[in-house]
Parts: structure tokens; C-alpha cells; sequence
């Protein structure tokens, strides 16, 4: 009984994802390549996307900004010096680097301004 119960789930489970594509729906036969829904671009990933346990304490922008950056080839630029000094948060966890520099940068007025696979700009946002 057991065993029959199971054959008869596989079966709807495979009906049901027989269905889903878009083949066997039709959609891929009766659209014009014109009327196809466009593919996202892809984001294409660099070294600040790439994961790292983080255990940093709340300190200086410029010492979490090295320990993050730090033998990874991901470039964390900061054109006004000012910035040096400025408290961020503490860091703790597996993150990327991006992940892990907002997370240092939340509540600060330093923000990420400028990202590339390799790079992030950090600069101050006036309040308003």
C-alpha cells in the first residue's frame, strides 16, 4: 500500500513539473521572439563578491576597510581622507565583502557610492 501511494505521488509530482515548462505549456511555440519576457542581465560577480568569516570589532573606517580588502584583490577606495577616522560598526559573520562593508557602514553617514566586480567607493553623504 505504502509503495503504491508512492508511485502514485511520483507520478503527479512528475505531471505537475511536466506542466511547468514552458514547452509543454505551449508559451515557447505560440510567442513571437519579440513577445519573449527579456532575461535579466546577469550581474557579473568579481573578489568583493566572494565569501569570508568576518570577526571585526566596532573601530576605524580605515582599519575595517583594510581587514575586508585585505590580500583579496577587492579595491575599497575612499578619495577623501576624512573618512579615516569615522567609527563603523563591528563585523561578524560569513559575508561577502560587499555584505560586510554595509554592514560596517550602517548607520554612519559613509556610503557606497560606486561598485564594479573588483571595486567599491566609499564616500560621506551629507545629511540633509
Amino acid at each position: 500500500m505504502l509503495s503504491t501511494y508512492v508511485v502514485s505521488c511520483l507520478r503527479v509530482l512528475a505531471h505537475l513539473l511536466a506542466a511547468a515548462t514552458p514547452a509543454a505549456s505551449g508559451l515557447a511555440s505560440t510567442q513571437h521572439p519579440a513577445q519573449q519576457r527579456p532575461i535579466k542581465a546577469r550581474i557579473q560577480l568579481g573578489r568583493c563578491d566572494q565569501q569570508v568569516v568576518y570577526n571585526l570589532p566596532a573601530q576605524r573606517f580605515d582599519k575595517t576597510a583594510y581587514a575586508i580588502a585585505h590580500a583579496t584583490g577587492c579595491y575599497i577606495r575612499n578619495p577623501d581622507r576624512s573618512l579615516m577616522n569615522v567609527p563603523v560598526q563591528a563585523v561578524r559573520g560569513r559575508l561577502t565583502r560587499r555584505q560586510a562593508l554595509r554592514v560596517a557602514l550602517r548607520g554612519t553617514a559613509l556610503r557606497i557610492v560606486r561598485e564594479t566586480p573588483d571595486l567599491m567607493e566609499v564616500a560621506r553623504i551629507p545629511v540633509r
